[in-house]
C-alpha cells in the first residue's frame, strides 16, 4: 500500500511540526513492529494498512490535540478514537474495520518492547473502547460535511489524496442542489462552502466547540451565510465586517426560534470559524469579528423566544431563508408555504423532533384535502435488460423476504420498484458491489423516504436492524442509500413517487397559518 502521509490534506497547518512524529513511527516503531511476533497477529488487510493507520493515528492525535507520541495517554486516545476519528478520518470501509486490531497489538507490541512510558495504560484502556469505538465509526450523523464529500467522492471514483476533484465535484453538485438561485449567488455559496466552510468543519479549531456535531456546524454557518445573503441585507462574504456580524446575530438571529442547543453553540461556532479565517489570512476583519461578537453569547442564550415553538418555526424560517421569498411580504410567505407544503412536510423531519411531528400529525382531520393516490405501474419484467435480470430478481427476493417479514406489501412494492428503476439504469453501476447492501440500501433509502426509523410510526425498524438483517455496516449501507437515491432522482426529503400511500395522505402543512408575531399550527 502506498503511505499517504496526509500533511497536505490535512485542513490547515499543523501547531507542532509533525516530521519528528511521523518519523518516530517510519523509521523506528513500525519497522519494530512489522517485524515483531505481534504483527503475525494481523491478518493480511491489517497487515498492509498498519503503517497508514499508524500514521493516521499519529496525525490526528497531533493535529487535533497537539500531542506528539511521547506524550499519548487514555484520555488522547479515547479522544482520538471516539470523536476525531468518527468526524474526520475518510477512508475505506476495509481500512477502518483494520484499525481497532493494529492499534491494539501495536500498544501491545510498545508495552513489552518498553518503548512508551504509558503503553500498558495505552494498551488498556483501548480494550475498553471497543465497543464505543465501533458505534461511533458508523455514525454518519458524525460525519463533518468535509468527510462526507471525501467518501462521496470516493464512492465517484475519486482518489482520496485528489481534494481537488473533489471540490470539483462538489461545486457540481452545488450547481444542481443551488439550481434556483442565480450564478452569481451559487458561485459565492460554492466558493465560501468549499474554501471556507469545509476546511473549517475539519480543522482543530472546532474542538473548541467541543458538543457540536458536523450538521449543527454546517447549519450554524449556513445560517450566516444564507442569511447575510437575503434579499433584505445581500452582504457577500467578502464584505463582512463586524457591525454587519453583529446587527445580523442581534436583529436576526437572536429572536429567532432557535432550539436551545443551537443558541449556546452559535456564537462558540461563530467565534471558532473567524479566528479559523483571520489565522488562515482569509479575511481583513475576521480577527475584529471573533472578538466583538463574543459579548453576545448571554443574548443569544437569555433573549430567544420560548423554546416550546422553537423547532418548527426555526425549520419555517430557515425555508425561506432559503427561498427568494421577501420575509417582508406576509401573503408572499403564505403562498409559499401554500404551493411547497409536501415538500416542507418532509424536510421537516430534520429540525423536528418525533414528539414534535406526532403533534403535527394529530393536527391532520378527516375533512384535511388527501394528497391523490399516486399509481405506479408494477415493474415490466420485459423493460429490464437482460444483462441486469438476474440481478433484478435476486434483489427484489431480498427486499421481498425483508419486507414481508417485517413491513408490509407498500413497502414491498416501493423496493421492487427502485430495484426495477436501478435495473434499467445505462451506467450498469449496479454490477458493482454485494447483492446485500444493494437491497439492504434499497430499504434504506425507501425507508428515510417514510420515516421507518421513527418510532412514532408504524411499521418500524431501525437502521441497525436492516443493517443486522443483511449483514452489512451502517456506514455502508447509508452510502448506498445515498448513491441509490441520486441514480434515480428521489429527492432527499420530500418525494411522493417514493412514498406509501400512508405518508402522501398525512400532511401537517396543509392547516399552517401564519399570525404576524410568528408561525402557528
Amino acid at each position: 500500500m502506498n503511505v499517504i502521509y496526509m500533511i497536505d490534506l490535512y485542513p490547515t497547518a499543523f501547531r507542532t511540526d509533525p516530521q519528528s512524529s511521523f518519523d518516530l513511527i517510519t523509521k523506528t516503531w513500525f519497522p519494530g513492529f512489522s517485524n515483531h511476533v505481534l504483527f503475525d497477529n494481523l491478518d493480511i488487510d491489517e497487515q498492509e494498512y498498519a503503517e497508514q493507520i499508524l500514521l493516521d493515528f499519529t496525525g490526528f492525535v497531533l493535529y487535533y490535540q497537539n500531542c506528539v507520541p511521547e506524550d499519548w495517554s487514555p484520555s488522547v486516545i479515547e479522544h482520538c478514537l471516539v470523536k476525531d476519528f468518527p468526524r474526520s478520518l475518510a477512508r475505506t470501509e476495509e481500512y477502518e474495520y483494520s484499525i481497532f486490531n493494529v492499534l491494539l497489538n501495536f500498544f501491545a507490541f510498545l508495552k513489552e518492547e518498553n518503548l512508551h512510558p504509558a503503553a500498558d495504560d495505552l494498551f488498556s484502556h483501548l480494550i475498553s473502547l471497543d465497543d464505543k469505538f465501533r458505534e461511533k465509526m458508523e455514525d454518519t450523523d458524525l460525519y463533518s460535511p468535509r468527510k462526507s464529500l471525501i467518501i462521496t467522492s470516493m464512492n465517484e471514483g475519486i482518489q482520496e489524496d485528489d481534494y481537488d476533484a473533489m471540490l470539483k465535484y462538489f461545486n457540481q453538485v452545488g450547481y444542481r442542489e443551488l439550481a434556483d438561485f442565480d450564478t452569481g449567488t451559487i458561485e459565492i455559496i460554492n466558493k465560501i462552502m468549499g474554501t471556507w466552510v469545509l476546511p473549517f468543519s475539519d480543522s482543530w479549531y472546532i474542538t473548541n466547540v467541543e458538543d457540536a456535531t458536523g450538521n449543527e456546524i454546517i447549519f450554524v454557518i449556513s445560517l450566516l451565510i444564507t442569511g447575510t445573503l437575503s434579499n433584505s441585507l445581500y452582504v457577500p462574504p467578502s464584505d463582512w465586517y463586524t457591525d454587519v456580524i453583529a446587527d445580523f446575530i442581534e436583529d436576526v438571529l437572536v429572536p429567532y426560534p432557535l432550539p436551545r442547543k443551537i443558541r449556546e453553540i452559535c456564537i462558540p461556532i461563530f467565534h471558532a470559524f473567524f479566528t479559523y479565517m483571520a489565522d488562515q489570512n482569509l479575511h481583513p476583519h475576521a480577527r475584529e469579528i471573533a472578538s466583538d461578537i463574543l459579548p453576545l453569547q448571554e443574548k443569544m442564550i437569555t433573549e430567544g423566544p420560548d423554546e416550546d415553538d422553537s423547532d418548527i418555526q426555526l425549520f419555517l424560517i430557515q425555508s425561506l431563508l432559503d427561498s427568494d421569498v421577501d420575509v417582508s411580504d406576509e401573503q408572499a410567505i403564505l403562498d409559499y408555504i401554500d404551493d411547497n407544503k409536501e415538500e416542507l412536510f418532509q424536510k421537516s423531519i430534520e429540525f423536528t423532533s418525533s414528539g414534535d411531528l406526532k403533534k403535527l400529525m394529530g393536527k391532520t382531520s378527516a375533512s384535511q384535502k388527501q394528497i391523490p393516490e399516486l399509481r405506479r405501474k408494477p415493474v415490466d419484467f420485459s423493460s429490464i435488460p437482460k444483462a441486469t435480470r438476474d440481478w433484478f430478481m435476486a434483489i427484489s427476493k431480498m427486499t421481498d423476504a425483508f419486507c414481508n417479514e417485517r413491513l408490509d406489501e407498500d413497502y414491498a412494492g416501493l423496493c421492487r420498484y427502485v430495484a426495477g428503476k436501478l435495473a434499467r439504469k445505462r451506467d450498469n453501476k449496479i454490477s458493482r458491489g454485494k447483492r446485500e447492501i444493494w437491497a439492504a440500501g434499497i430499504i434504506y433509502a425507501v425507508g428515510q423516504m417514510n420515516f421507518l426509523f421513527d418510532k412514532s410510526f408504524e411499521p418500524y425498524q431501525s437502521a441497525d436492524d436492516i443493517c443486522q438483517y443483511f449483514g452489512t455496516s451502517k456506514s455502508t449501507t447509508s452510502q448506498k442509500a445515498k448513491l441509490i437515491r441520486d441514480l434515480i432522482g428521489m429527492d432527499d426529503y420530500w418525494d411522493p413517487e417514493y412514498s406509501t400511500s400512508y405518508m402522501r395522505n398525512k400532511n401537517p402543512f396543509e392547516k399552517f397559518c401564519m399570525k404576524k408575531n410568528g408561525f402557528i399550527i
